[in-house]
Protein backbone atom coordinates (compact mmCIF):
# COMPACT_ATOMS: atom_id res chain seq x y z
CA UNK A 1 0.00 0.00 0.00
CA UNK A 2 2.77 2.57 0.96
CA UNK A 3 4.29 1.80 -2.64
CA UNK A 4 1.29 2.43 -4.46
CA UNK A 5 0.85 5.57 -2.52
CA UNK A 6 4.38 6.77 -3.45
CA UNK A 7 3.83 5.88 -6.86
CA UNK A 8 0.91 7.72 -7.39
CA UNK A 9 1.92 10.78 -5.41
CA UNK A 10 5.30 10.92 -7.72
CA UNK A 11 3.19 10.50 -11.10
CA UNK A 12 0.78 13.29 -10.52
CA UNK A 13 2.05 15.46 -8.07
CA UNK A 14 3.66 17.75 -10.41
CA UNK A 15 0.47 18.30 -12.19
CA UNK A 16 -1.08 19.45 -8.71
CA UNK A 17 1.86 21.94 -7.82
CA UNK A 18 1.74 23.73 -10.86
CA UNK A 19 -2.22 23.62 -10.85
CA UNK A 20 -1.74 25.20 -7.06
CA UNK A 21 0.75 27.73 -8.67
CA UNK A 22 -1.45 28.58 -11.39
CA UNK A 23 -4.22 29.58 -9.43
CA UNK A 24 -2.31 31.45 -7.41
CA UNK A 25 -0.75 33.55 -9.75
CA UNK A 26 -3.81 34.40 -11.46
CA UNK A 27 -5.02 35.63 -8.14
CA UNK A 28 -2.19 37.50 -7.74
CA UNK A 29 -2.36 39.23 -11.17
CA UNK A 30 -5.03 40.87 -10.10
CA UNK A 31 -4.39 42.01 -6.57
CA UNK A 32 -1.33 43.53 -8.33
CA UNK A 33 -2.70 45.52 -10.83
CA UNK A 34 -3.48 48.48 -8.57
CA UNK A 35 0.05 49.35 -8.28
CA UNK A 36 0.81 50.46 -11.95
CA UNK A 37 -2.30 51.84 -12.39
CA UNK A 38 -2.92 53.68 -8.97
CA UNK A 39 -2.20 57.41 -10.31
CA UNK A 40 -4.65 57.32 -12.81
CA UNK A 41 -7.51 56.01 -10.64
CA UNK A 42 -6.08 58.86 -7.89
CA UNK A 43 -6.47 61.25 -10.55
CA UNK A 44 -10.11 60.23 -11.94
CA UNK A 45 -11.45 59.72 -8.83
CA UNK A 46 -9.82 62.74 -7.42
CA UNK A 47 -8.33 60.36 -4.40
CA UNK A 48 -5.73 62.50 -2.87
CA UNK A 49 -4.32 60.67 -0.06
CA UNK A 50 -1.63 58.24 -1.02
CA UNK A 51 -2.77 56.36 2.49
CA UNK A 52 -6.29 56.31 1.31
CA UNK A 53 -5.33 54.82 -2.17
CA UNK A 54 -3.32 52.12 -0.35
CA UNK A 55 -7.04 51.08 0.81
CA UNK A 56 -7.25 49.13 -2.64
CA UNK A 57 -4.22 47.09 -1.82
CA UNK A 58 -5.73 46.46 2.01
CA UNK A 59 -9.40 46.22 1.54
CA UNK A 60 -8.39 42.62 -0.49
CA UNK A 61 -6.58 41.22 2.20
CA UNK A 62 -8.95 41.99 5.16
CA UNK A 63 -10.95 39.14 4.67
CA UNK A 64 -7.80 37.00 4.99
CA UNK A 65 -7.74 38.05 8.33
CA UNK A 66 -11.36 36.95 9.55
CA UNK A 67 -11.61 33.79 7.24
CA UNK A 68 -7.34 32.43 6.99
CA UNK A 69 -8.30 30.43 9.76
CA UNK A 70 -12.48 28.90 9.28
CA UNK A 71 -10.72 28.35 5.92
CA UNK A 72 -9.43 25.01 6.49
CA UNK A 73 -12.89 23.75 8.24
CA UNK A 74 -14.33 25.45 5.41
CA UNK A 75 -12.83 23.01 2.86
CA UNK A 76 -13.04 20.06 5.10
CA UNK A 77 -16.78 20.78 4.91
CA UNK A 78 -17.27 21.01 1.26
CA UNK A 79 -13.81 19.70 -0.24
CA UNK A 80 -10.90 21.35 -2.14
CA UNK A 81 -12.11 21.87 -5.53
CA UNK A 82 -15.51 23.05 -5.01
CA UNK A 83 -14.00 25.73 -2.69
CA UNK A 84 -10.86 26.44 -5.04
CA UNK A 85 -13.88 26.58 -7.76
CA UNK A 86 -15.55 29.55 -6.00
CA UNK A 87 -13.01 31.02 -5.01
CA UNK A 88 -11.22 31.69 -8.34
CA UNK A 89 -15.16 32.42 -9.75
CA UNK A 90 -14.70 35.26 -6.98
CA UNK A 91 -11.58 36.28 -8.02
CA UNK A 92 -13.03 36.89 -11.59
CA UNK A 93 -15.93 39.03 -10.87
CA UNK A 94 -14.01 40.91 -8.14
CA UNK A 95 -11.84 41.75 -11.40
CA UNK A 96 -14.88 42.95 -13.30
CA UNK A 97 -16.42 44.32 -10.38
CA UNK A 98 -13.35 46.92 -10.44
CA UNK A 99 -13.11 47.37 -14.23
CA UNK A 100 -16.83 48.71 -14.69
CA UNK A 101 -16.56 50.72 -11.57
CA UNK A 102 -17.65 54.55 -11.87
CA UNK A 103 -17.38 55.24 -7.99
CA UNK A 104 -14.39 55.40 -5.96
CA UNK A 105 -16.53 53.23 -2.99
CA UNK A 106 -17.23 50.30 -6.01
CA UNK A 107 -13.97 49.91 -6.80
CA UNK A 108 -12.91 49.34 -3.01
CA UNK A 109 -16.30 46.70 -3.50
CA UNK A 110 -15.12 44.90 -6.22
CA UNK A 111 -11.14 44.67 -4.24
CA UNK A 112 -13.33 43.31 -1.59
CA UNK A 113 -14.76 40.53 -3.46
CA UNK A 114 -11.44 39.44 -4.54
CA UNK A 115 -10.61 39.64 -1.48
CA UNK A 116 -12.86 36.69 -0.20
CA UNK A 117 -11.94 34.72 -2.95
CA UNK A 118 -8.15 35.44 -2.50
CA UNK A 119 -8.88 34.65 1.56
CA UNK A 120 -9.23 31.02 0.59
CA UNK A 121 -6.60 31.01 -2.09
CA UNK A 122 -3.97 32.32 0.10
CA UNK A 123 -4.79 29.60 2.85
CA UNK A 124 -5.75 26.55 0.91
CA UNK A 125 -3.13 26.21 -2.25
CA UNK A 126 0.11 25.62 0.65
CA UNK A 127 -2.29 23.61 2.69
CA UNK A 128 -2.37 20.73 -0.36
CA UNK A 129 1.23 20.80 -1.11
CA UNK A 130 2.34 18.68 2.21
CA UNK A 131 -0.31 16.22 1.00
CA UNK A 132 1.80 15.57 -2.59
CA UNK A 133 5.49 15.83 -1.28
CA UNK A 134 7.49 14.31 1.55
CA UNK A 135 9.01 16.41 4.03
CA UNK A 136 12.24 16.15 2.34
CA UNK A 137 11.16 17.49 -0.88
CA UNK A 138 9.15 19.96 0.77
CA UNK A 139 12.01 23.07 0.47
CA UNK A 140 11.88 21.95 -3.84
CA UNK A 141 7.99 22.02 -3.92
CA UNK A 142 7.90 25.46 -1.44
CA UNK A 143 10.81 26.73 -3.49
CA UNK A 144 8.58 26.30 -6.85
CA UNK A 145 5.63 26.85 -5.58
CA UNK A 146 7.03 30.66 -4.01
CA UNK A 147 7.70 32.10 -6.97
CA UNK A 148 4.09 32.60 -7.57
CA UNK A 149 3.89 36.33 -6.51
CA UNK A 150 7.17 37.39 -8.48
CA UNK A 151 5.56 35.48 -11.61
CA UNK A 152 2.53 37.28 -11.34
CA UNK A 153 4.23 40.81 -10.81
CA UNK A 154 6.74 41.21 -13.17
CA UNK A 155 3.72 39.89 -15.83
CA UNK A 156 1.25 42.44 -14.72
CA UNK A 157 3.52 45.47 -14.02
CA UNK A 158 3.96 45.76 -17.66
CA UNK A 159 0.95 44.73 -19.28
CA UNK A 160 -1.12 46.82 -17.07
CA UNK A 161 1.08 49.86 -17.69
CA UNK A 162 1.37 49.40 -21.27
CA UNK A 163 -2.62 49.04 -21.33
CA UNK A 164 -2.87 52.34 -19.12
CA UNK A 165 -1.22 54.15 -21.41
CA UNK A 166 -2.80 53.06 -24.67
CA UNK A 167 -6.43 52.60 -23.53
CA UNK A 168 -7.02 53.40 -20.06
CA UNK A 169 -6.88 51.80 -16.42
CA UNK A 170 -9.72 49.35 -16.63
CA UNK A 171 -8.36 47.24 -19.41
CA UNK A 172 -5.88 45.77 -17.09
CA UNK A 173 -8.89 44.99 -15.18
CA UNK A 174 -10.28 42.94 -17.85
CA UNK A 175 -7.50 40.94 -18.58
CA UNK A 176 -7.29 39.82 -15.29
CA UNK A 177 -10.91 38.87 -15.53
CA UNK A 178 -9.94 36.76 -18.43
CA UNK A 179 -7.11 35.22 -16.50
CA UNK A 180 -9.02 33.98 -13.45
CA UNK A 181 -11.18 32.28 -15.57
CA UNK A 182 -8.80 30.47 -16.99
CA UNK A 183 -7.58 29.40 -13.32
CA UNK A 184 -11.05 28.41 -12.81
CA UNK A 185 -10.75 25.90 -15.72
CA UNK A 186 -7.14 25.11 -14.65
CA UNK A 187 -8.62 24.20 -10.48
CA UNK A 188 -11.65 22.08 -11.14
CA UNK A 189 -9.89 19.98 -13.39
CA UNK A 190 -6.00 18.95 -11.94
CA UNK A 191 -6.65 19.78 -8.20
CA UNK A 192 -7.37 17.58 -5.17
CA UNK A 193 -6.41 15.61 -2.00
CA UNK A 194 -3.12 14.25 -2.19
CA UNK A 195 -2.16 10.63 -1.20
CA UNK A 196 -0.51 12.39 2.16
CA UNK A 197 -3.32 13.18 3.93
CA UNK A 198 -4.04 12.35 7.32
CA UNK A 199 -7.26 11.08 7.44
CA UNK A 200 -7.89 11.01 11.36
CA UNK A 201 -8.08 14.61 12.56
CA UNK A 202 -9.48 16.08 15.58
CA UNK A 203 -10.13 19.75 14.75
CA UNK A 204 -10.60 20.99 18.27
CA UNK A 205 -7.28 19.67 19.13
CA UNK A 206 -5.39 21.24 16.62
CA UNK A 207 -5.95 24.40 17.00
CA UNK A 208 -5.23 24.16 20.83
CA UNK A 209 -1.73 22.62 19.56
CA UNK A 210 -1.32 24.97 16.85
CA UNK A 211 -2.29 27.94 18.80
CA UNK A 212 -0.06 26.92 22.04
CA UNK A 213 3.06 26.61 19.32
CA UNK A 214 5.40 29.46 20.61
CA UNK A 215 7.59 28.49 17.16
CA UNK A 216 4.90 28.73 14.80
CA UNK A 217 3.72 32.32 16.05
CA UNK A 218 7.26 33.47 15.86
CA UNK A 219 7.49 32.00 12.06
CA UNK A 220 4.28 33.54 11.64
CA UNK A 221 5.51 37.12 12.82
CA UNK A 222 8.66 36.92 10.60
CA UNK A 223 5.91 36.42 8.24
CA UNK A 224 3.92 38.80 8.75
CA UNK A 225 7.13 41.74 8.96
CA UNK A 226 8.59 40.33 5.29
CA UNK A 227 4.85 41.03 3.48
CA UNK A 228 4.90 44.45 5.26
CA UNK A 229 8.13 45.15 3.64
CA UNK A 230 7.78 43.37 0.42
CA UNK A 231 4.33 44.19 -0.32
CA UNK A 232 5.07 47.68 0.46
CA UNK A 233 7.89 48.38 -1.55
CA UNK A 234 5.93 46.75 -4.94
CA UNK A 235 2.65 49.00 -4.25
CA UNK A 236 4.77 51.97 -4.43
CA UNK A 237 8.31 51.60 -6.07
CA UNK A 238 6.94 52.56 -9.28
CA UNK A 239 4.93 55.94 -8.64
CA UNK A 240 8.25 56.49 -6.14
CA UNK A 241 10.43 55.73 -8.82
CA UNK A 242 8.52 58.43 -11.22
CA UNK A 243 8.33 61.05 -8.90
CA UNK A 244 11.86 61.34 -7.16
CA UNK A 245 14.00 59.61 -9.67
CA UNK A 246 12.65 61.30 -12.40
CA UNK A 247 11.97 57.86 -14.61
CA UNK A 248 9.23 57.67 -17.29
CA UNK A 249 6.24 55.33 -16.46
CA UNK A 250 7.64 51.92 -18.21
CA UNK A 251 10.71 52.69 -16.81
CA UNK A 252 9.72 52.76 -13.30
CA UNK A 253 7.33 49.57 -14.02
CA UNK A 254 10.07 47.59 -15.10
CA UNK A 255 12.47 48.66 -12.26
CA UNK A 256 9.67 48.53 -9.74
CA UNK A 257 9.33 44.59 -10.83
CA UNK A 258 13.12 43.91 -10.32
CA UNK A 259 12.74 42.82 -6.78
CA UNK A 260 10.34 39.98 -8.69
CA UNK A 261 12.60 39.59 -11.49
CA UNK A 262 15.61 38.22 -9.46
CA UNK A 263 13.14 36.53 -7.13
CA UNK A 264 12.31 34.20 -9.67
CA UNK A 265 15.52 31.53 -10.22
CA UNK A 266 16.51 32.28 -6.23
CA UNK A 267 13.13 31.37 -4.60
CA UNK A 268 13.05 27.88 -6.02
CA UNK A 269 17.53 27.63 -5.46
CA UNK A 270 16.98 28.51 -1.47
CA UNK A 271 13.99 25.58 -1.08
CA UNK A 272 16.04 23.48 -2.46
CA UNK A 273 19.53 24.49 -1.01
CA UNK A 274 17.78 24.42 2.80
CA UNK A 275 17.20 21.19 1.50
CA UNK A 276 20.28 20.25 1.12
CA UNK A 277 22.06 21.36 4.17
CA UNK A 278 19.31 20.71 6.28
CA UNK A 279 19.27 24.06 7.55
CA UNK A 280 16.15 26.67 7.63
CA UNK A 281 16.44 29.38 10.03
CA UNK A 282 20.00 31.17 8.53
CA UNK A 283 18.22 31.98 5.49
CA UNK A 284 15.39 33.69 7.05
CA UNK A 285 17.88 35.51 9.35
CA UNK A 286 20.21 36.33 6.40
CA UNK A 287 17.13 37.33 4.30
CA UNK A 288 15.48 39.80 6.76
CA UNK A 289 18.60 41.75 7.56
CA UNK A 290 19.92 41.82 4.04
CA UNK A 291 16.39 43.19 2.78
CA UNK A 292 16.98 46.18 5.11
CA UNK A 293 20.25 46.90 3.70
CA UNK A 294 18.88 46.61 -0.04
CA UNK A 295 16.25 49.41 0.82
CA UNK A 296 18.43 51.68 2.10
CA UNK A 297 20.85 51.32 -0.48
CA UNK A 298 17.91 51.89 -2.81
CA UNK A 299 17.26 55.20 -0.96
CA UNK A 300 20.10 56.96 -2.04
CA UNK A 301 21.52 55.11 -5.52
CA UNK A 302 20.92 56.36 -8.77
CA UNK A 303 21.21 55.10 -12.44
CA UNK A 304 23.07 51.40 -12.72
CA UNK A 305 23.76 51.25 -8.91
CA UNK A 306 19.39 51.69 -8.38
CA UNK A 307 19.10 48.64 -10.59
CA UNK A 308 21.61 46.86 -8.56
CA UNK A 309 20.04 47.46 -5.49
CA UNK A 310 16.73 47.08 -6.74
CA UNK A 311 18.15 43.40 -7.94
CA UNK A 312 20.36 42.92 -4.61
CA UNK A 313 16.73 43.28 -2.69
CA UNK A 314 15.23 40.80 -4.77
CA UNK A 315 17.65 38.19 -4.48
CA UNK A 316 17.43 39.07 -0.35
CA UNK A 317 13.76 38.83 -0.33
CA UNK A 318 14.05 35.37 -2.15
CA UNK A 319 15.44 33.36 1.06
CA UNK A 320 11.89 33.88 2.83
CA UNK A 321 9.32 32.66 1.07
CA UNK A 322 10.50 28.86 0.33
CA UNK A 323 11.73 28.62 4.00
CA UNK A 324 8.70 29.95 5.63
CA UNK A 325 5.91 27.90 3.91
CA UNK A 326 8.25 24.57 5.14
CA UNK A 327 8.11 25.42 8.68
CA UNK A 328 4.54 24.46 9.80
CA UNK A 329 4.96 20.62 8.23
CA UNK A 330 8.07 20.74 10.27
CA UNK A 331 7.30 22.54 13.94
CA UNK A 332 3.94 20.31 13.58
CA UNK A 333 2.68 17.21 14.28
CA UNK A 334 1.23 16.08 10.24
CA UNK A 335 -2.45 16.59 11.94
CA UNK A 336 -2.14 19.89 12.57
CA UNK A 337 -0.43 21.22 9.40
CA UNK A 338 -3.23 22.72 7.97
CA UNK A 339 -4.38 25.02 11.48
CA UNK A 340 -0.63 25.70 10.94
CA UNK A 341 -0.63 27.08 7.07
CA UNK A 342 -3.68 28.98 8.39
CA UNK A 343 -1.83 30.87 11.05
CA UNK A 344 0.95 32.20 8.43
CA UNK A 345 -1.76 32.75 6.59
CA UNK A 346 -3.54 35.15 8.76
CA UNK A 347 -0.42 36.84 9.29
CA UNK A 348 0.20 37.26 5.73
CA UNK A 349 -3.14 39.03 5.12
CA UNK A 350 -2.52 41.36 8.12
CA UNK A 351 0.79 42.34 7.20
CA UNK A 352 -0.06 42.66 3.36
CA UNK A 353 -3.51 45.17 5.07
CA UNK A 354 -0.82 47.47 6.84
CA UNK A 355 2.21 47.84 4.09
CA UNK A 356 0.36 49.93 1.21
CA UNK A 357 -1.25 52.50 3.86
CA UNK A 358 1.78 52.53 5.91
CA UNK A 359 4.10 53.65 3.35
CA UNK A 360 1.59 55.47 1.86
CA UNK A 361 1.56 57.38 5.01
CA UNK A 362 5.05 57.60 5.16
CA UNK A 363 5.15 58.93 2.00
CA UNK A 364 2.89 61.76 2.81
CA UNK A 365 4.47 62.70 5.96
CA UNK A 366 7.55 62.44 5.04
CA UNK A 367 8.12 63.49 0.84
CA UNK A 368 11.25 61.74 1.03
CA UNK A 369 11.93 58.07 -0.97
CA UNK A 370 15.04 57.51 1.41
CA UNK A 371 13.04 58.22 4.49
CA UNK A 372 10.00 56.21 3.41
CA UNK A 373 12.11 53.14 2.27
CA UNK A 374 14.03 53.48 5.99
CA UNK A 375 10.85 53.36 7.38
CA UNK A 376 9.67 49.67 6.13
CA UNK A 377 13.20 48.56 6.19
CA UNK A 378 12.72 48.64 9.71
CA UNK A 379 10.07 46.19 9.78
CA UNK A 380 12.31 43.71 7.94
CA UNK A 381 15.17 44.22 10.64
CA UNK A 382 12.56 43.42 13.46
CA UNK A 383 11.55 40.65 11.44
CA UNK A 384 15.55 39.31 11.05
CA UNK A 385 15.73 39.78 15.04
CA UNK A 386 12.62 37.11 15.26
CA UNK A 387 13.97 34.94 13.03
CA UNK A 388 17.47 35.25 15.36
CA UNK A 389 15.35 33.44 18.25
CA UNK A 390 13.43 30.94 16.18
CA UNK A 391 14.01 27.44 17.55
CA UNK A 392 14.74 25.62 13.98
CA UNK A 393 17.49 24.36 12.61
Amino acid sequence: MEKKIKLKASSYRWVVLFSLFYTFVAYAFVFQIVPPVVGSIMKEFSVTSSAQAGLLMTIVVVPGIFLALPAGLIVDRYGVRLVGFASTILTAVGSLVTAIANSFPTLLFGRLILGIGGAFIVTTTPTIIPQWFSREELGKAMGFYGINMPIATITVFPIATLLMLSFDWRYPFYVGTVVAVTATAVFASFVRDGPLKNQKRSRSVDIRRAFANAELWKAGLVWLLFQITAISFTSWAQRLFQTYKGLDPVQASLLASGLMFSAIPFVPLNGWFSDRVGRRKPFLVVGSFSMAVALFASGYAVGAALVISVLGLGVAASMVPPIVSTLPAEILEPDVVGTGFGVLALCLNIGVAVAAPLLGYFIDATSSLVLSFMGIAMFSVVGGIVALYLKSR
